[in-house]
């Protein structure tokens, strides 16, 4: 990842780590790991972080976390049960204000 910032470059290698496989675009985790990293990260930066960790177009995985914030809502349950796995997949890092 050159030219990277370190604390995206962070994101990326847990992403990496919690999903080893990857995620499709179409995964019912898709939704819900949007509105996480959404949490964590500028609109900007989710897409160049979900293109290096996965290799989606940025600019499409800004307009899905668009939607997955609106019109493709998952629920607060969905969020926290994907959360709840990744935390025991080793994911770490949180948003700044929990």
């Amino acid at each position: 990842m050159p030219d990277m910032e370190p604390h995206l470059a962070e994101v990326v290698d847990q992403l990496r780590l919690v999903f080893p496989a990857g995620i499709p675009e179409g995964d019912a985790d898709y939704g819900p790991l949007l509105v996480i990293l959404s949490d964590l990260l500028c609109e900007r930066n989710l897409g160049v972080v979900v293109e290096a960790a996965f290799g989606l177009d940025r600019h499409v995985v800004r307009n899905q976390a668009a939607a997955a914030l609106s019109i493709r809502q998952p629920s607060a349950r969905q969020v926290e049960q994907l959360k709840q796995r990744m935390v025991e997949r080793g994911w770490y890092l949180e948003d700044d204000e929990s």
